[in-house]
C-alpha cells in the first residue's frame, strides 16, 4: 500500500508560563511516526515581549512550520534557526552528556549568529570567516563546525535543501586538531603529595583513575562485577553522568 505524506499543516499557538521571565509562545505540531503512530512535538518561538500579539508570533513560527512538513512549497526558503529547532525537538542524541554540550554550543554561538539566515545563504567562507573570528580554542571551533554538519546532514535528510556534497565539510579550521596548550602531567611525587589532602572516598577514585586513565564518569560506573579478580582485569562497561 502506498504511504501516504501528511498534509502540510499550520500547528497551533500557545503561551506558556515559565516560573521566571516573561511567558512564552510554544508552537505545536502533529509528527507521524513510522510505524502510524502520531505524536505533538513542540517549540519555543519567543517571549510575549519579543512577540506582543498572535499574529507576530505567527509570523515568526512560518519558517518552524516549512522545516517540519513533510513537503516544502517551492521556491520557499527556510531559515537556519528553524533547522537548529527542528533538530532540538527531534534528533538531539539520547546521551545527557552530548546533548547538554550540543545545546550549549547551539544556544551559545550557532543559534545568535545564524538563526535568521535562510539555509541556503550560508556558505563555507561565511562559516570560516565566522570561526577565524570568535575568541575560543581551535578544538572548540572544530566542535562548531561538525555540528553545523550534523545540522545540514538533518536539512538534506528532511529535504529542506537539494541533496548534495555538504558545504560544512569545505570549512577549514586553523590548528583545529591541536592544543593550544600541552597538558601538565604529574609526577609520582606530585601524585602523593596531592592525595595527603584528599578524604575518602575521593582519594580512592583518584588512585584508580590516575593508574587505569580512566575518565570520572567511567570510574563512577565500576562495578563489582566488572572486575575479573583472577585475569587482573576490569572491564569497562559504564559510565556515569
Amino acid at each position: 500500500m502506498e504511504h501516504k505524506r501528511q498534509r502540510f499543516q499550520f500547528g497551533w499557538l500557545n503561551l506558556k508560563k515559565r516560573r521566571n521571565g516573561p511567558e512564552v509562545w510554544v508552537l505545536r505540531y502533529r509528527k507521524t511516526l513510522e510505524d502510524g503512530r502520531t505524536r505533538t512535538p513542540s517549540v519555543i518561538i519567543g517571549t510575549v515581549n519579543e512577540y506582543p500579539s498572535e499574529s507576530k508570533a505567527r509570523k515568526a513560527s512560518a519558517s518552524y512550520l516549512l522545516s517540519m512538513n513533510d513537503q516544502k512549497p517551492p521556491g520557499v526558503s527556510v531559515s537556519f534557526g528553524a533547522v537548529l529547532q527542528r533538530y532540538l525537538t527531534e534528533e538531539l542524541p539520547e546521551r545527557h552528556s552530548t546533548a547538554s554540550r550540543y545545546r550549549c554550543w547551539l544556544k551559545n554561538h550557532i543559534e545568535p549568529k545564524w538563526r535568521d539566515y535562510p539555509i541556503e545563504k550560508i556558505k563555507p567562507l561565511l562559516v570560516e570567516d565566522w570561526l577565524k573570528k570568535l575568541t575560543l580554542a581551535p578544538k572548540s571551533k572544530s566542535h562548531l563546525r561538525t555540528l553545523m554538519h550534523i545540522l545540514f546532514n538533518a536539512a538534506m535528510r528532511w529535504e529542506l535543501v537539494p541533496y548534495q556534497h555538504n558545504p560544512m565539510s569545505l570549512v577549514r579550521v586553523k590548528d583545529g586538531s591541536k592544543r593550544l596548550r600541552e597538558p601538565r602531567f604529574l609526577t609520582a611525587q606530585e601524585f602523593r603529595a596531592l592525595l595527603e589532602h584528599i578524604p575518602e572516598p575521593f582519594r580512592t577514585m583518584c588512585i584508580v583513575a590516575m593508574c587505569l586513565g580512566l575518565r570520572v564518569s567511567e570510574v563512577l560506573g565500576l562495578r563489582w562485577v566488572d572486575i575479573d579478580w583472577e585475569g587482573l582485569r576490569i572491564a569497562i562497561r559504564h559510565g556515569y553522568v
